[in-house]
């Protein structure tokens, strides 16, 4: 049932193209609930699923790359990862900048994204440092909403 809640969020942001990322963001946050409850097992299977039918049946193929690639793979490796001495945690967050940078490039330079074909390598690189900029935002922001998700559902519990 939360793959299917995932799903349709994936596809009113197909829908509604202006609403693209926060459609994937909030889909990113259904498995972050099982693993929050300490069912880690159902919250890969979740983001698992919603991946796959994701690229199979949303529409707009970016949204659904992004969740698979960026936003859901963060939640799932961010609860995956044991965090508890600080090396580790900052080993990992650095290798998952380096892999959306590249990944960042490789969208540009393959022309995935039909506004973004004919650009410079500097603004293709202003564009990887921007992305990795977001994505460390991200990652702040995250935590804290973790943290709060993680608190309602102990007192709801």
């Amino acid at each position: 049932m939360m793959t299917a809640v995932s799903i349709v969020l994936l596809e009113l942001g197909a829908v509604f193209e202006i609403a693209s990322g926060a459609a994937a963001l909030l889909a990113a946050l259904v498995p972050a609930l099982f693993f929050l409850r300490g069912e880690a097992r159902t919250g890969r299977l979740v983001y698992g699923a919603t991946s796959a039918l994701a690229v199979l049946v949303v529409p707009d193929k970016f949204t659904a790359l992004v969740y698979v690639l960026v936003l859901g793979l963060y939640t799932v490796l961010r609860f995956t990862v044991h965090w508890q001495s600080r090396v580790p945690r900052l080993a990992c967050k650095a290798s998952l900048v380096v892999f959306w940078v590249l990944l960042s490039i490789v969208v540009i330079q393959f022309g995935f994204v039909e506004e973004l074909v004919s650009v410079s390598p500097l603004i293709a690189a202003a564009l990887a440092a921007g992305w990795t900029v977001f994505l460390l935002y991200y990652d702040f922001c995250m935590n804290r909403i973790f943290m709060g998700m993680g608190h309602w559902l102990r007192k709801f519990h």
